[in-house]
């Protein structure tokens, strides 16, 4: 049986989760002076935390339907989340490292959407055909599946393993002062690498874990980390890109004052 406590872990999680990246599509949305192609990254990742939030919010340990329905949605978004998370390094490290024209390159961006939605919808419709419902311990169920989850799990932690390798390569680069990039630029880098991959964790482990289980515990450590931060991505975005990057302020001074901001880009 879920406790409360895990319950109300995985709504504020959630709630956080789900300000954080609505911030940043809002801000995206009114701010038209911050509308740049690499922004359009990480408005696609705010999107999918945005969903994540919101799927959270399913108590997916009830019923079987609803179990099967959380279990696709979050199967689908999860994976997405972390190739986006991947993928934004990778255009940071192109575009500071590589002198890639990241801003006049749409195709890029389209078959990066394209080839991950692909690969994510796949992996949500396999877990939804071969995984056996499990509601274990947590606030969410899911399609248990050893195999399918240690391939799963292969695909997130590459891509998230390789996302401080490319932020580190952006550091280094920008230390070597080869570029504009202040020094606050090179610290949000390595927390956001740092804070994606622990927010991540959490998921993982505590679904290994309970792959392994085939009797049911009470609630550990574990499943009140897991409830909590993984539908927390979003608020992420409002950390290091909404408040980090002062977009909280320009939408106060656009909209009540209607001065222009001009964001650090």
């Amino acid at each position: 049986m879920v406790s409360q406590i895990v319950i109300i872990l995985d709504l504020v999680g959630a709630f956080l989760g789900i300000f954080g990246s609505l911030s940043f599509i809002l801000s995206f949305i009114l701010l038209k002076e911050i509308r740049t192609q690499s922004r359009i990254f990480i408005l696609t990742l705010s999107i999918y935390n945005f969903l994540i939030g919101v799927f959270a919010l399913l108590p997916g340990y009830k019923n079987q339907t609803i179990c099967k329905i959380q279990c696709f949605l979050l199967d689908s978004t999860f994976p997405a989340a972390c190739f986006w998370i991947f993928q934004i390094s990778f255009a940071y490290y192109l575009q500071i490292c590589r002198g890639f024209d990241m801003e006049n390159s749409k195709l890029f961006f389209w078959i990066s959407f394209v080839t991950i939605q692909l690969i994510c919808f796949f992996l949500g419709a396999l877990s939804l055909s071969i995984g056996t419902i499990f509601h274990g311990r947590s606030y969410w169920c899911f399609l248990s599946n050893r195999k399918l989850h240690s391939i799963h799990y292969a695909l997130i932690w590459v891509f998230l393993a390789a996302t401080p390798i490319f932020y580190t390569l952006v550091i280094c680069k920008i230390r070597k002062k080869e570029t504009n990039y202040p020094k606050s630029f090179q610290i949000k880098m390595f927390f956001l690498a740092f804070v994606y991959v622990f927010t991540e964790f959490w998921l993982t482990i505590n679904r290994a874990t309970q792959d392994q289980e085939e009797n049911k515990h009470e609630e550990s450590f574990l499943d009140s980390a897991q409830a909590f931060f993984s539908p927390l991505l979003g608020f992420w975005d409002f950390v290091f890109f909404v408040w980090g990057d002062n977009f909280v302020w320009a939408l106060i001074v656009s909209q009540c004052c209607g001065h222009k901001y001009t964001p650090f880009k």
